[in-house]
């Protein structure tokens, strides 16, 4: 039973070492949050959880090296890079797009529950783009997260496997929960003009970290 208590707490740990470093995830949050998204945090991290359990998949048949092989980072290096550097773009013409009142008039309830749907799927995707572009979350699965969750199997079996993955999970959705949650909170604080600044400094971001992906050499 301790085993397994200090499996998930090492589990949620080192998830959020990886978490709470700015990166195309957290900016994805943040923008979405402050243009109005209530739950852009823990839907954006579902998708990040399926990119997550695809690598998981991938490491129980044996295709972890693959992940790490030169050809796998330089696909991600630019496919990723222009992912993301396609989001930015798009979050910035969001920004330009957005209202000042973030409450359309008149919007029946069936085209509400269309609106929600496409929200929610929209939201989930764009959390699995930003993961799956982005180098260093392969990276920190291949050096962090394989031999934690290897580790944890050797101590307790499956019941560390799944114990690992409540871990690391309540990490995730816990953190960018938090944060996306602040960000909508706070827009109520700020000027129109302030939100639009914010979205588009996470616009040049990601934009800007697609540049740098494509700038340095694989590794």
């Amino acid at each position: 039973m301790f085993n397994l208590i200090g499996i998930t707490l090492a589990s949620f740990l080192a998830a959020l070492s990886g978490a709470v470093v700015p990166g195309p995830v957290f900016a994805l949050v943040v923008s979405k949050s402050l243009g109005g998204s209530r739950a852009a945090g823990p839907l954006i991290i579902l998708g990040h959880l399926v990119i997550e359990c695809v690598i998981i998949f991938a490491v129980f048949l044996g295709l972890g090296p693959l992940l790490g092989s030169a050809s796998a980072r330089i696909v991600v290096k630019y496919v990723g890079g222009a992912v993301l550097a396609l989001m930015g773009i798009m979050l910035a013409k969001d920004a330009l797009n957005m209202k000042d009142r973030n409450i359309e008039v008149g919007v029946g309830p069936a085209v509400s529950a269309n609106a929600a749907r496409s929200s929610f799927f929209n939201l989930a995707f764009s959390g699995l783009l930003a993961s799956c572009s982005n180098p260093y979350f392969f990276l920190w699965w291949l050096e962090i997260g394989v031999p934690t969750m290897l580790g944890s199997m050797s101590v307790a079996g499956f019941l560390g496997f799944f114990s690992f993955i409540a871990g690391h999970a309540a990490a995730d959705f816990s953190w960018f929960s938090f944060i996306g949650y602040s960000a909508y909170k706070g827009k109520n604080m700020l000027s129109w003009r302030i939100i639009r600044l914010l979205i588009f400094v996470s616009a040049a971001f990601l934009v800007g970290f697609a540049f740098y992906m494509l700038l340095v050499p694989v590794a």
